[in-house]
C-alpha cells in the first residue's frame, strides 16, 4: 500500500500526515484492497474550483474523490482531496477535534474510490455505517 500524503503549505503544521496514513491503510485493509492512493489536504478555494472544474458545482466541499485506472504493477484507485476549512467548520459544528474530521473525511473519500456512493438515503446509510464500523467510533467520540 502506497499512501501519499500531501498538505497545502499552511496548513502542513496543523495536519498529521502520519495518522491520515493510518487511516488510510485501516480502510484498505478492512475493505481487503491492496491499493496505492494520494491524499491532498487544501483549501476551500482549490476545493471549490476543482468541484466547478469536474462537479458542475459551484461551491466549496468537504471531500472530492477521484478514482482512477491501474497502473504499472499496483493499482492505484486515485486521489482524494480533502478541504482543511471545511473539516475545521464541521468539526466545530460537531464538537469534535479537527484531526477527528480528516480521518472521517479520508475514509468516506476511499470508500468513495472503492465503489461506495451516499447519493440515495439507503446507500448513505451503509456508507456511513461503514465509516463508523472503520473508524472503530464515531468521529470525535473521545470515550472509546
Amino acid at each position: 500500500m502506497i499512501i501519499e500524503i500531501r498538505v497545502k503549505t499552511r496548513f502542513s503544521s496543523r495536519v498529521s500526515r502520519a495518522r491520515l496514513v493510518r487511516s488510510a491503510r485501516k480502510t484498505l485493509r478492512s475493505e481487503k484492497a491492496n491499493a496505492a492512493l494520494t491524499i491532498y489536504v487544501t483549501d476551500d478555494a482549490e476545493i471549490h474550483k476543482l468541484n466547478r472544474a469536474f462537479h458542475g458545482t459551484d461551491a466549496p466541499t468537504d471531500v472530492l474523490a477521484f478514482p482512477l485506472e491501474r497502473y504499472g504493477e499496483r493499482p492505484y484507485i486515485g486521489d482524494i482531496i480533502i478541504s482543511y476549512d471545511r473539516a475545521r467548520v464541521q468539526a466545530h459544528d460537531a464538537s469534535w477535534r479537527i484531526a477527528d474530521e480528516l480521518d472521517l473525511l479520508a475514509v468516506h473519500g476511499i470508500l468513495h474510490l472503492l465503489g461506495y456512493d451516499d447519493l440515495t438515503p439507503r446507500k448513505r446509510v451503509k456508507m456511513w455505517k461503514r465509516q463508523a464500523e472503520i473508524l472503530g467510533r464515531v468521529a470525535g467520540d473521545v470515550t472509546t
